[in-house]
């Protein structure tokens, strides 16, 4: 169970972290591609207007010479047309060849290759405007054969966006990894209510498994002596009755407890005359251990919750008290400060027992040889969760035990 647990948690944080990083990693690449979109676009646009001077030329050498002290600059007009503002960084570079491959003008700013020239001299695909090697490059042919080349080194190319992808996928993952780490640090606390439960239900199982095994044992020993003996025996019948009625009793509070969460229906209910009704049907164990009850509750007091739970929260608290108490002890039972007070002289809780009390199916070595499954306060502790009543003990071995409940 525990390693089909940790497989689970495992899986889990595998999941969460994948799916953070695919997440991330979409979010990047789109935030990159836009961005090296909108860069071409945008360059590509001022571009095309900073070289449409030389357009207007005419294709004319001496209209050409003319042209390029404006060649590098902007108009307010082409400023406003490319919405856009520009570094000293943004010139262009351009070079004037003759048709006997003779350089006539150049400015060129760049660290480009002789072989990049030659390869543009050669291509006449370069007459459209063109995206070559991270820059952006237009050739013109003039009407004397001479080849006027304008090229600009992009900002943003795609060598850049590929490294930025690629160190965001490398930071992506480690953040990813980072996730996973906190993420099964999450999961482990998340499990931690759903591996108690299991726990709790490991253990309920054994000792319902034990509680019910051991009336049964004794029914099935009796009958056997009946079934040996052929002959009828009342108090071995009397025996087994006992028995059927104890087995009865400890599947009714299996059901109950079990059941606990289903009820929706609420209600008003007095409390003193719910302590009462109590009593009344406690009345005879009671007489029987001559035990003087004290009740002080105001007719005022009442509490809104589902009366048949109610009756179960209070009564263990107050069979309890009944149960463990001396012949002719006392009960004190009073509503003060908000708070409903059972204050018993019975045999006492160990102060080291106290918090296992609430535990199903546990009796401390005081009440083993009384009657008894020690389901009464798990009953007790989940109701008083389901209404948030919050229930103190406090005892003393051979002195008593007082509940506080406040409801």
């Amino acid at each position: 169970m525990n390693a089909n647990i940790n497989k689970t948690k495992k899986h889990l944080s595998i999941v969460f972290a994948t799916i953070v990083f695919v997440v991330v990693l979409i979010l990047g690449i789109t935030f990159f591609s836009v961005k090296y979109f909108k860069e071409i676009t945008f360059e590509e646009k001022d571009f095309t207007i900073r070289t449409s001077v030389i357009q207007n030329s005419g294709n004319n050498y001496n209209a050409l010479l003319n042209q390029l002290p404006k060649f590098d600059k902007f108009s307010p007009g082409e400023r406003k047309a490319i919405k856009g503002n520009f570094e000293e960084k943004d010139f262009l570079n351009f070079i004037l060849v003759d048709k006997s491959n003779v350089v006539k003008i150049a400015d060129i700013r760049e660290n480009v290759t002789e072989d990049f020239i030659i390869n543009i001299l050669q291509n006449n695909s370069f007459l459209k405007l063109t995206q070559h090697k991270g820059y952006f490059v237009k050739k013109i042919i003039l009407e004397d054969e001479s080849q006027f080349i304008i090229f600009k080194k992009l900002r943003y190319d795609l060598i850049d966006y590929i490294e930025d992808v690629s160190y965001f996928i490398l930071i992506s993952f480690l953040f990813s990894f980072l996730i996973y780490l906190i993420g099964t640090s999450f999961v482990d606390k998340i499990f931690i209510p759903v591996e108690n439960n299991i726990k709790d239900m490991s253990d309920f199982i054994h000792n319902a498994g034990h509680e019910l095994k051991t009336p049964l044992s004794v029914i099935d020993s009796n009958i056997q002596l009946i079934k040996d003996m052929k002959t009828y025996d009342e108090s071995m019948i009397d025996e087994l009755k006992d028995e059927v009625i104890k087995l009865n009793s400890l599947i009714d509070s299996l059901i109950k407890l079990s059941d606990i969460d289903l009820f929706k229906e609420t209600q008003e209910i007095n409390l003193d005359d719910l302590v009462g009704e109590i009593l009344n049907d406690f009345k005879s164990k009671i007489d029987e251990k001559k035990i003087t009850i004290t009740k002080q509750i105001k007719q005022d007091i009442t509490l809104t919750a589902n009366k048949s739970y109610a009756y179960i929260f209070i009564s263990n608290i107050i069979g309890n008290a009944i149960k463990y108490n001396k012949i002719m002890g006392k009960i004190d039972i009073k509503y003060k400060n908000n708070s409903l007070i059972i204050k018993d002289t019975g045999i006492g809780i160990k102060k080291d027992d106290i918090n296992k009390i609430w535990d199903r199916f546990y009796k401390s070595d005081n009440s083993r040889n009384t009657p008894g499954f020690g389901i009464g306060l798990s009953l007790v502790k989940k109701i008083g969760d389901i209404y948030n009543w919050k229930t103190s003990v406090d005892s003393e071995e051979n002195i008593g035990t007082k509940f506080s409940i406040k409801f």
